[in-house]
């Protein structure tokens, strides 16, 4: 791994999987190396789906203004890069809270106070946040999204919720 003033770079041993190509990646597509270790990856939610990993990666870096990242097989090894934000690009927090925060409920407040500092969350991350169940996330989500507030990126286990207009 090396962090530099433009990029952070990260190498990984190994090829693609012999029965994927660089096109497939950038489409999606996935093979498991181990299916053991995948199965109890996802069977501990550490994973969601396979082939969403990539894509996901992709819209987080574009959410947040940054280039999409440059993941490629070279000889023996993965090499990904992924794109710091200019120098001169500054990027200043959100005023989203200090806007609204009147408005807000309490769990809408620490929501939003998340999502600023960290871009992007997920259902399971507003349960562990506010200790509250996974009905009542779906009703909060539901409700910040109706006012907003938020909006609501994606579908089924991959939707993340992130700052309306950001």
């Amino acid at each position: 791994m090396g962090i530099y003033d433009d990029i952070v770079n990260i190498v990984s041993c190994g090829n693609f999987p012999n029965s994927i190509t660089q096109a497939d990646i950038e489409n999606g597509r996935s093979d498991a190396r181990n299916r053991v270790i995948a199965n109890v990856f996802k069977e501990l939610g550490l994973i969601e789906q396979w082939g969403s990993g990539i894509a996901r990666i992709k819209s987080a870096c574009l959410e947040a203004g940054l280039k999409e990242p440059k993941i490629e097989e070279i000889n023996d090894f993965v090499d990904v890069e992924f794109y710091r934000p200019d120098n001169q690009a500054v990027v200043k927090p959100s005023d989203t809270v200090g806007k609204v925060s009147d408005n807000l409920t309490p769990q809408e407040t620490k929501i939003i106070q998340y999502l600023d500092e960290h871009k992007r969350v997920v259902s399971k991350e507003v349960e562990k946040l506010l200790s509250i169940k996974e009905s009542r996330t779906r009703e909060l989500l539901k409700s910040m999204v109706d006012k907003e507030l938020i909006e609501r990126i994606g579908a089924g286990r991959s939707t993340c919720y992130i700052l309306k207009g950001k």
